[in-house]
């Protein structure tokens, strides 16, 4: 066949890429190709309510890369879409524009773009416009051109019939692409057509024990999200060692070596190590993988990623190194997008399940190594500083307060009959105070309840459905009872407030962490960037009714105020206390503590022994919610799954 020119009025699929713009140059065209590939008309993606078709024409005259033009068609009637059913259908398009979509140049329709189908099995019938005319598949044009009732969509004449069986025959169906088939967006809106629902999308979120390279390709593209353990830097490359606590067998195996193990360089030198430890901080065996960020990403991540944040990781492309032996990753930018940063910095936050579920895998690994004796390092750039001073643990003064009771106690039987005339005057005395009007609790509706009953040991021992009794270590309840203040500890309100360091375990929100000894510092040794300033003491208080035995006294009980809690009661927050600058707020604790106490600080500054204190109460009695609860206690002779509870009870939901 002679080779048929290009209709008039009509141009080139090379040409119509190149209209692409605003301006009289620019305007509307008119082309005609061979469908080489489309997708089934779906719901757009736009929220209007429109579907929309996407095929690529070609003709043999296409000279750019691909396998031809690609067109987008919108139109909120998908029975107005153009029909295409099958590659080799030709397709005529008139007053169609060209776009710019994210880098990539579409020709989309408009309200006056009309077209022909022509099916590529009838083509070898076409012989004149009357056969054009009983054999398309579709001729349309938009819904504004049939509301306004515009001319019939034309039908092509003798020259346009000419030039399409001329590119009809140049095509070559084996330099066609396999059609994909049912899209997924497809898919899912025949399910809700029909009433279903579609199952959830898979997700390209990965854990590293399921990195894996199907034996059909060589890379994967895959979301993940690590701490970063270890960073490795140049001018325009950084590589980081990041970690989600799971293992995978196609990694570095990291021995432990007592804190000495760790790289040593590239072979090639070009990494910067000199500003980073060798040592490898944890965790060890075959948890961690290399990831390299080439620019943009590098300089993003010199700014905000260092040891210890957590990132996830979009676009990361998983293969194996150039020995073929071990996965890596590298941080790749969208294909359209040559300036996207892929990579963002998390925090931990209540609503982030993801990096939830990592630190509570972070933490039952620090628990193993601490269990098998290897130092890991929670904050990896602490791996070769000076380890933090501790300071006096809440339980060794809560067992130097029990020591200090028990001498209490002995002094109580020396001196029975002075405590006795004492206790005549101080039942009188007692009987008429008040209830203290500048302490409130919440409205919590249960009964009032003694001290000593809320110590009895019996309300502890239960019995089994079958009648096996056992006891339980600590109940996890709140009581309301009537009580005064006749002690507090610490003694000086200065350590009232305690610091401590915050911990990446504290948006668990389960109140475990095996490493009080990293939480509780001394300031002097620390940079105080991660320090938050907690209430933190005891109260002992007594019932606050008259005590059965003439000279006899009412039931003690230690009550922990620690955090919210102090925050509550105190109405303020916690805050250095020994800093000079926070004077004037120890002076409103202060305030506070003697509307809940009276004058019981001066007593305790100027008596001189434990009688003389205890003979005088004068804190009035208020109401007060108490909450009991467990605090596990591992003894030397338990195993490593099991422990003991201290049965402890704290002050909660009560104000001055």
């Amino acid at each position: 066949m002679d080779p048929a020119p290009i209709p008039p009025n009509f141009i080139s699929l090379n040409e119509a890429v190149s209209k692409v713009g605003t301006g009289p140059a620019f305007k509307c065209y008119n082309v005609i190709g061979v469908c080489v590939d489309y997708l089934e008309p779906t719901k757009s993606s736009r929220g209007r309510g429109d579907h929309m078709i996407t095929f690529t024409l070609h003709d043999p005259w296409w000279m750019l890369q691909g396998q031809g033009m690609k067109f987008r068609f919108f139109n909120a009637n998908e029975h107005r879409l153009p029909a295409i059913h099958d590659q080799g259908d030709i397709v005529i398009l008139r007053n169609v524009k060209t776009m710019n979509n994210n880098g990539q140049l579409v020709g989309v329709s408009n309200y006056d773009t009309n077209w022909v189908v022509l099916p590529y099995a009838e083509l070898d019938a076409l012989h004149t416009s009357a056969d054009i005319e009983t054999k398309a598949l579709w001729q349309g044009k938009s819904d504004l051109a049939y509301a306004k009732n515009y001319v019939q969509t034309p039908l092509p004449n003798d020259a346009v019939l000419k030039y399409v069986k001329y590119i009809a025959e140049h095509e070559d169906p084996s330099r066609w692409s396999r059609l994909a088939g049912t899209t997924r967006i497809q898919l899912e809106n025949i399910i809700r057509s029909s009433g279903g629902q579609p199952p959830p999308r898979e997700k390209k979120f990965r854990l590293v024990e399921q990195l894996s390279l199907p034996s059909y390709t060589q890379r994967i593209w895959v979301e993940m999200l690590a701490e970063v353990r270890k960073i490795y830097t140049s001018d325009s490359r950084m590589e980081m060692e990041v970690t989600d606590y799971t293992s995978h067998f196609d990694l570095y195996d990291h021995q432990y070596d007592n804190g000495q193990s760790g790289r040593d360089g590239d072979e090639f030198g070009y990494l910067d190590y000199t500003n980073t430890s060798k040592s490898w901080p944890g965790p060890w065996g075959k948890m961690a993988l290399s990831v390299v960020l080439w620019e943009p990403h590098c300089s993003e991540a010199k700014k905000s990623v260092n040891e210890g944040t957590f990132v996830y990781l979009r676009n990361l492309e998983i293969r194996r190194d150039k020995n073929g032996l071990k996965l890596e990753g590298h941080c790749r930018t969208d294909t359209f997008n040559s300036t996207s940063i892929n990579f963002e910095v998390r925090k931990p936050k209540e609503d982030d399940e993801e990096l939830k579920a990592l630190l509570l895998r972070k933490r039952n690994y620090e628990a193993q190594a601490k269990a098998e004796n290897k130092h890991f390092f929670r904050h990896p750039q602490d791996a070769n500083k000076r380890k933090v001073k501790e300071v006096e643990e809440v339980d060794d003064t809560h067992r130097s307060k029990k020591a200090k009771g028990r001498n209490r106690r002995k002094k109580e039987n020396k001196t029975a009959a002075a405590a006795q005339q004492v206790g005549s005057a101080k039942g009188t005395e007692d009987k008429a105070l008040k209830p203290n009007v500048n302490v409130r609790c919440n409205n919590f509706d249960v009964p009032i309840k003694p001290i000593i009953d809320i110590l009895d040991g019996d309300i502890l021992e239960r019995k089994t459905p079958k009648g096996n009794p056992y006891r339980l270590p600590f109940q996890n309840c709140k009581y309301k009872s009537n009580v005064r203040v006749v002690d507090f500890f610490p003694d000086n309100i200065e350590d009232f407030a305690v610091p401590r360091v915050t911990s990446e375990y504290d948006v668990l929100g389960d109140s475990v962490d095996d490493h009080e000894d990293d939480i509780w510092i001394d300031l002097t040794q620390k940079n105080a960037e991660n320090v938050q300033w907690e209430w933190r003491f005891f109260l002992l208080v007594e019932d606050a009714r008259l005590p059965p035995n003439p000279g006899g006294r009412p039931t003690q009980m230690e009550l922990l105020v620690a955090d919210t809690d102090g925050d509550f009661l105190l109405k303020m927050d916690a805050c250095d206390l020994r800093d000079k600058k926070n004077a004037t707020v120890l002076a409103q604790v202060k305030e506070k503590l003697f509307h809940l106490w009276g004058d019981l600080q001066e007593r305790k500054e100027e008596s001189a022994t434990v009688e003389a204190l205890e003979a005088k109460p004068s804190a009035r009695p208020f109401e007060c919610l108490i909450k009991e609860y467990g605090v596990p206690v591992r003894k030397p002779d338990q195993s490593k799954d099991s422990c003991s509870y201290d049965r402890m009870f704290r002050l909660c939901w009560t104000t001055i």
